[in-house]
């Protein structure tokens, strides 16, 4: 049996997930792309064998996903998550391309899912990690748009962010991280008082596998207003 759409069932989402969905997103019509023959015949031409766990992971996340539409702070436009079954020769490796997409694609930036579920995000030629699955992109989008209807606090780019986070920490022991919503290069952090949020992940797209980055990680930070807790 199919997963349901996860505008339909989205559990296991948080409450605040589920409600960020139900008010600002919406599900547009799509293709129903390549049938289970043919996304095995392209992994027997381009892989030489056929991996019944890709494909029915591909379903998993097609069912799940298609054609979800919202605006999303992260990616900072209005986005179109559309995956589709690709196979790459050269990297001898299935990709799930087109799953986050700008509903109006400007041909510079792509959002993919691997076949182990990590989300990918990239600009021109450069590609990184950015979360272990969508759920978690979903979300950090959905806590993106609480957080800003709080206070804001500060926005900082601390040229070390870990010990940034360190010091922060000591100032504040109960802050917790919000591992949920966080990614590879994208963390959320609470105390009940205040959110949080440092993103590493344009700073790690920029570094390009390379140590500096000309990019900055940002930390904000928000006050939580008390009737939002």
């Amino acid at each position: 049996m199919s997963q349901a759409h996860v505008l339909v069932s989205p559990s296991p989402l948080s409450a605040r997930a589920q409600d960020f969905l139900t008010r600002h997103a919406r599900v547009t019509p799509l293709a129903p792309g390549p049938s289970d023959d043919e996304c095995r015949a392209a992994m027997r031409s381009m892989l030489g064998y056929s991996d019944e766990g890709i494909l029915a992971t591909f379903r998993r996340i097609r069912h799940r996903y298609s054609g979800l539409i919202y605006f999303s702070r992260f990616r900072q436009a209005e986005i179109l998550f559309e995956p589709t079954f690709e196979v790459d020769r050269d990297a001898k490796q299935v990709v799930f391309e087109y799953a986050v997409m700008d509903a109006t694609p400007d041909g510079c930036r792509s959002g993919f899912v691997r076949p182990d579920e990590t989300v990918w995000f990239g600009f021109l030629h450069r590609d990184a990690p950015a979360f272990p699955s969508l759920d978690h992109f979903l979300e950090c989008d959905a806590l993106l748009h609480h957080a800003h209807q709080q206070r804001l606090l500060s926005t900082e780019t601390p040229p070390d962010a870990n010990a940034y986070l360190t010091a922060l920490r000591a100032r504040h022991p109960r802050l917790r991280p919000m591992n949920s919503a966080s990614g590879f290069s994208v963390g959320w952090w609470s105390d009940d008082e205040r959110l949080v949020y440092i993103n590493g992940f344009e700073a790690r797209l920029a570094a390009d596998g390379h140590g500096m980055s000309p990019a900055p990680t940002v930390v904000t930070t928000w006050l939580i207003d008390e009737s939002s807790r």
